[in-house]
């Protein structure tokens, strides 16, 4: 579709989102006023939360970041409120007119998008405007780091002394550091003794470079706080990897904790601990119930109490180690079994920690927190594709099996598939060599991530074929935006080793899930014809599939 096409097409949907919203939010106001009148009404409160959710799966895709942080938000309120069970409070209402004005007031307001063009300039990455500080006195080292960082769209500082850095962290402190060694004025380890100690430095990410690194200036470099220490020369790629790892640990996560806990005061003192840190938790008192609650909340982590009416802890822990689908959650004993034999049985168990009972708060959320963070990393390098940080086919693929599942309990759901395949992407790979090639999926992977949900699924379906879950779109709009992501990504520069500029394009195809008849093959087999249908129409197109029909 030629881009003045699509803008009056585009504009066309901003104008009947902006329609269709006024009315969702008169219906938000409609459902308040019923709710004033009858607080403990369940279903009232359900379709309350059916009207934050429209407006959180669509907000950004229409021009309104704002809007789905605030249906997410709306969104969770409610599920919070109905997995309470208790009826409405004035307080809880007042919360729910507060986001319907913010809702008003963003649809209102100068960023109408309607009043936006189509291309309105992206962030470079999701890094964009973080702060990097090089501390280089030759100036010289980090060169090529630095221009991988910037096309992130990093920000990168250049000091040359220790002293003129640790002005610097005072005044601002930096979202990392790396030092090349040896300092002129300084030693390297004393600075970054003195950084950690600055408000912020302790959450700042610092690496050290030098021409050498034995192993007792590693456990120098790790004893002072540096996050690691590369050996010149460096792979200044893997090095950016894992600046962008750890950038990325601070990032809140969703995680959930299921707390298997007989006893009423040691569940709500764990659930206390746990919810003030962001954690979601799902307590059960009963190990029978174990297996439900696996399937039903999946946990990121398990707690268990050894003590437990009718089987131990121990037994549990078994039972989820044997089990391929949870051999790698993490397991924590909290009991007030102190003894060594117990401890070893721990061990023997597949447990990851024995806490004793009672607990301090900081030490409970200490052992989480590692936990949880060491198995984020495994399951990233188990689960993600080295060169564009998708999932791989297999975990891609497991996620299609669990939204076709969830569309099969609730026939209501809306799910897309759509399969992303680079057109003639044979011939950069020959005439500009395979680097080249790769940057084109980086490139590809990058606006994926900007124009999409986090919600959204994202994978590596083989070479150069993307493949993407969307839900709660219908199908004209699940076209609709694979057609702007292929106006974006044809607008993409492309730069040749040898200085040439390119663009690039793909072919899509959309196929939308039925349940009532469809597994995930069969499924997949229908995006893979719509996107055979879109290669044979002449390529950078989008052709869809339901039910085999184009």
């Amino acid at each position: 579709m030629p881009p003045e096409t699509w803008d009056k097409t585009f504009q066309e949907l901003k104008s009947q989102y902006l329609t269709r919203s006024s009315e969702r939010l008169d219906q938000i106001g409609d459902l308040l006023t019923n709710m004033a009148k009858s607080p403990g009404d369940v279903n009232l409160l359900r379709d309350l939360q059916r009207q934050f959710h429209w407006l959180a799966g669509s907000g950004s895709i229409y021009g309104f970041p704002q809007i789905t942080k605030l249906g997410t938000h709306g969104e969770e309120f409610c599920d919070k409120l109905l997995r309470n069970g208790r009826g409405l409070t004035r307080s809880d209402w007042d919360k729910c007119k507060a986001l319907l004005d913010a809702l008003r007031v963003t649809f209102s307001g100068d960023d109408d998008p309607q009043k936006q063009t189509i291309e309105k300039p992206l962030p470079k990455s999701e890094h964009d405007g973080i702060e990097v500080m090089f501390v280089d006195p030759e100036q010289n080292h980090f060169l090529f780091l630095a221009k991988l960082l910037e096309e992130q769209g990093m920000v990168i500082r250049h000091l040359k002394t220790a002293v003129s850095a640790l002005e610097s962290c005072s005044q601002k402190m930096p979202r990392a550091c790396l030092i090349s060694l040896p300092l002129s004025d300084a030693s390297g380890y004393e600075l970054v003794e003195r950084i950690r100690i600055l408000p912020g430095g302790q959450e700042t990410v610092i690496f050290f470079v030098g021409a050498k690194s034995g192993f007792l200036d590693k456990v120098q470099a790790i004893h002072c706080g540096a996050d690691g220490f590369f050996q010149m020369p460096v792979d200044w790629e893997s090095v950016e990897k894992r600046l962008k790892y750890l950038l990325d640990r601070g990032k809140a996560q969703n995680f959930r904790v299921l707390s298997v806990e007989d006893d009423p005061d040691q569940a709500y003192f764990i659930r206390a601990v746990l919810e003030s840190a962001g954690y979601q938790v799902h307590h059960i008192p009963d190990p029978m119930q174990f297996e439900e609650a696996l399937l039903s909340f999946n946990p990121d982590l398990v707690l268990l109490d050894i003590l437990l009416p009718g089987m131990t802890g121990y037994e549990l822990a078994r039972y989820l180690r044997q089990d391929e689908r949870w051999a790698t959650m993490p397991i924590l004993f909290l009991t007030t079994q102190n003894q060594l034999e117990a401890h070893i049985e721990s061990a023997r168990a597949g447990a990851d920690d024995h806490l004793v009972k009672p607990i301090a708060p900081a030490l409970l959320l200490s052992a989480v927190a590692s936990r949880l963070e060491r198995a984020r990393f495994l399951k990233n390098l188990l689960h993600r594709d080295g060169l564009t940080r998708l999932l791989t086919h297999t975990a891609f693929m497991e996620q299609a099996q669990a939204v076709v599942a969830q569309c099969k309990r609730n026939q209501n759901r809306l799910a897309s598939l759509m399969l992303i395949d680079l057109d003639k992407f044979k011939q950069v790979n020959e005439r500009f060599g395979y680097a080249a090639g790769d940057k084109v999926l980086i490139s590809l992977s990058a606006v994926l991530r900007q124009r999409l949900r986090s919600s959204d699924v994202l994978g590596r379906f083989g070479g150069e074929e993307v493949a993407i879950i969307v839900e709660d779109l219908e199908e004209y709009d699940a076209v609709n935006l694979a057609q702007r992501l292929l106006h974006d990504f044809a607008n993409v520069e492309h730069r040749a080793p040898d200085g040439t500029v390119f663009h690039m394009t793909f072919s899509a195809g959309v196929a939308m899930l039925d349940p009532k008849v469809m597994d995930v093959e069969r499924w997949r087999k229908h995006a893979e014809q719509a996107l055979k249908a879109a290669k044979n129409n002449g390529r950078n197109c989008v052709m869809k599939i339901l039910g085999g029909k184009r």
